[in-house]
């Protein structure tokens, strides 16, 4: 392994609150904006990781106001921003342990274990072996393991490559379990030996490496795609079993349709996500989630094709709206009726072509909704809007 990267002196800073609440001008629901630093970008973390710890009282985000991007954690009660990172080579991509003690993310090529409370790196867990590219990684439900994606690189033309390149070159890509903080047996202090081994789950040529996402309560279930366009995959996303390297496709898509933005819901159990049917110029959209074995599927139509959607519980989810839906949309589950109410309005987020997408996402509790937009002044900025009455939002009427 080599050397534990070192924090810069900037780690540990403060900035003052820079907060703003408001009443939304569309539909009455209350907004925070939480952060507001002139001409640079702040975003919460991918809608797939929650950046809540210190038991909700604290939230993780990334921003440049240092010139790079960094680690930066939000004291929701004060307001109080604190960089946490001052890292040469820090990705972006975190995962908060389940104590809300420790990250995990890479600096260039190395995975590496962020002590919170000490405010520096402990740990160099896994890093990428030559001739391969870093993929992406989540933590086992119980600290076990990780699950590591790696790919050999491959030569595009253009500097930015597309979706569908990048899905043609087929990188062949190979999925890993790597020692977790916590061996299976409950014994801490497996990240600190000497260059564990690395178990291979799975191998292919497809691009694989983009989104990993371990069950939050199940350590033997890791979810992920195959990446690029949707509607190219009849079996797009695939749940695998660790222990018996049984895998299998959550909710298959065939003929002309697509789903994607997978996610697991609070409970582990459910795989939530959202996508198409009838093409993509005449499409019939739709919001769902299903047991991870493929069961039990619950969907209901959406009127926005391609966005993210996102709920902790079947009770309710939201949706991003899109560019012609400048929106947050919220549903909420009738069980009387068996099936979902809406969508209703719940937050202005005016989404043009230079915005961020606003990766809508409920908070731990189910009574907030974090979201980016550029509303405010043109770069991404973060809020949090409380989620009121059901009944008090308007409703959502296509034009």
């Amino acid at each position: 392994m080599s050397d534990v990267p070192s924090q810069g002196p900037k780690a540990g800073r403060n900035w003052p609150t820079e907060r703003e609440t408001y009443d939304d001008p569309n539909t009455g629901a209350r907004v925070t904006r939480l952060t507001s630093y002139p001409g640079v970008p702040d975003w919460h973390l991918y809608f797939t990781k929650s950046g809540w710890y210190d038991d909700g009282r604290r939230l993780l985000f990334r921003s440049n106001r240092d010139g790079s991007r960094q680690l930066y954690s939000l004291d929701l009660e004060s307001g109080l921003i604190t960089q946490v990172t001052d890292l040469e080579g820090f990705e972006g991509d975190t995962t908060i342990d389940r104590e809300g003690r420790s990250l995990y993310f890479w600096v260039d090529d190395r995975l590496v274990r962020f002590d919170l409370d000490a405010f520096r790196v402990t740990d160099v867990v896994y890093e990428v072996p030559e001739g391969y590219d870093r993929g992406t990684f989540d933590l086992a439900a119980d600290g076990s393991r990780f699950y590591v994606s790696i790919a050999e690189p491959v030569d595009l033309p253009g500097e930015r490559s597309t979706f569908l390149e990048m899905m043609e070159a087929a990188p062949p890509t190979r999925i890993l379990s790597i020692p977790g903080p916590q061996a299976a047996d409950g014994a801490a202090g497996s990240t600190e030996e000497a260059d564990p081994e690395p178990e291979l789950l799975h191998e292919e040529a497809g691009w694989l490496s983009t989104h990993m996402d371990a069950s939050p309560t199940r350590p033997n279930l890791f979810m992920y795609p195959q990446q690029g366009p949707w509607d190219a995959f009849e079996d797009k996303v695939w749940v695998q079993d660790a222990d018996s390297g049984e895998r299998w496709s959550v909710r298959p898509t065939p003929g002309d349709s697509g789903m994607g933005h997978q996610h697991w819901l609070a409970d582990g159990e459910r795989v939530g996500y959202h996508g198409w049917e009838g093409g993509r110029n005449d499409p019939d959209c739709f919001y769902g989630h299903v047991r991870f074995d493929g069961t039990d599927r619950v969907e209901t139509a959406t009127p926005v094709r391609e966005t993210h959607c996102h709920t902790n519980t079947p009770a309710q989810f939201v949706c991003d709206g899109s560019s012609d839906v400048p929106w947050n949309l919220l549903y909420r589950w009738d069980d009387d009726r068996g099936e979902y109410e809406g969508p209703r309005k719940l937050a202005t987020h005016d989404w043009g072509e230079d915005s961020p997408h606003p990766h809508s996402r409920l908070g731990p509790d189910g009574e907030t909704v974090l979201f980016d937009s550029n509303r405010y002044d043109g770069e991404s900025n973060l809020y949090l809007v409380e989620i009121p009455e059901f009944e008090s939002l308007p409703v959502y009427e296509p034009n």
